[in-house]
């Protein structure tokens, strides 16, 4: 038992030492399927396009609120009662131009006037028998004056003096100070009656018949409903395309319709917030209402020789990548103006290849194929 044991032991021995034998004779022979070369480095795939500058149309983009031009507020010049006029002005009422609006209650003011002039009347008549006799040639011009002299009515300039002589002698009778008091009173006379300026609508009205008013008294606002304005934020460096009197087409999507415009002016103060220029613009026509959200464009002057790209082309700000000879570069550009997804730059003659497959992880120098 012992012996057999023995056996199976060393033929056991001999088995593991032939097998190992052959596997190590095996490995041998086998050939690696591993390269011993580096592996080959993928190149990334671009696409390109060329932009070949031309003349092109500068329109500048205009949005913004559209208010009144004119808004004014109405006040007394005088003391009174207000006093029917005939129409009930409440707010949104609307007027004509040179319709009377508000009217003070004037009769003491005007018995008053009358009695100036009835003054200069008889100042004027005691001193014809001196004229007649002292200054005959003036005596006609005078009584050709107080023959069309009517108290009812505004004075007319006094006659043309004819010699320093009978302007002393008028000036002495006190008919100077007369006649100008008088003619202060009527305009003084004109306050009382407040006319409307332009065709328009009330925004407010504070008073009404029957109520006393003073000077300086708020009696309501108007607004003109025929010139607008409309306030847009222009880029810093698209003013310089802008002139004063340039013509604007605004449209109104509610509205689905065009109004004409005209740039009035341009603000000198920059907003920090957005590095923008207020510009103006005066647009009128019917159908317009104060808060209208408008917009529109004005074409500038024609830029010469400019490619348009999509904006994020752009490197470093002003550089793009192009591809030469399975190498990428980066060339650098002139940029005129950036209008939303589009930038408007100088500097390509049209034959660079434009990298346009996006700019991530790009590097100048990097070998890439189309």
């Amino acid at each position: 038992m012992k012996r057999q044991t023995i056996i199976s032991l060393v033929v056991t021995f001999l088995i593991l030492l032939i097998g190992a034998f052959v596997f190590r004779s095996l490995k041998a022979k086998k050939e690696s399927t591993v390269s011993k070369n580096p592996p080959p480095k993928e190149l990334r795939k671009v696409e390109v396009s060329q932009f070949p500058p031309s003349k092109t149309d500068n329109r500048i983009e205009i949005d913004g609120r559209v208010s009144a031009y004119e808004k004014i507020n109405l006040s007394a010049e005088v003391q009174g009662k207000l006093i029917d006029t005939g129409k009930k002005h409440r707010q949104g009422s609307s007027f004509a131009k040179g319709d009377l609006l508000f009217k003070v209650e004037s009769k003491d003011d005007e018995y008053a006037l009358k009695a100036q002039r009835s003054l200069l009347f008889n100042a004027i008549t005691q001193i014809m028998p001196d004229l007649k006799f002292d200054y005959p040639d003036a005596f006609d011009k005078w009584k050709q004056y107080l023959d069309a002299f009517d108290i009812e009515r505004n004075v007319r300039a006094l006659p043309e003096i004819g010699s320093d002589k009978e302007k002393y002698y008028v000036g002495g009778k006190n008919i100077y100070n007369q006649y100008y008091s008088i003619k202060s009173a009527e305009e003084r006379l004109k306050n009382y009656n407040i006319y409307a300026p332009f065709n328009g609508v009330f925004l407010s009205v504070n008073s009404y018949p029957g109520s006393l008013v003073s000077p300086g008294g708020n009696l309501g606002q108007i607004m003109n409903t025929y010139n607008y304005e409309l306030i847009s934020p222009v880029a810093i460096e698209d003013l310089k395309y802008l002139k004063t009197g340039q013509k604007v087409t605004l449209h109104s999507e509610e509205l689905n319709k065009d109004f004409a415009g005209t740039v009035s002016r341009t603000s000198k103060q920059l907003d920090p917030a957005t590095q923008s220029i207020p510009v103006y613009i005066n647009v009128s026509g019917s159908g317009l209402r104060d808060g209208m959200y408008l917009k529109g464009g004005i074409l500038g002057a024609a830029l010469d020789n400019v490619s348009i790209i999509p904006v994020d082309l752009l490197v470093n700000t002003n550089q793009i990548f192009t591809y030469q000879d399975s190498v990428l570069q980066l060339h650098s550009v002139s940029i005129l103006k950036i209008d939303g997804d589009s930038a408007y730059v100088q500097g390509l003659d049209g034959t660079e290849q434009v990298i346009t497959s996006g700019n991530n992880n790009l590097f100048s120098g990097q070998k890439v194929k189309l």
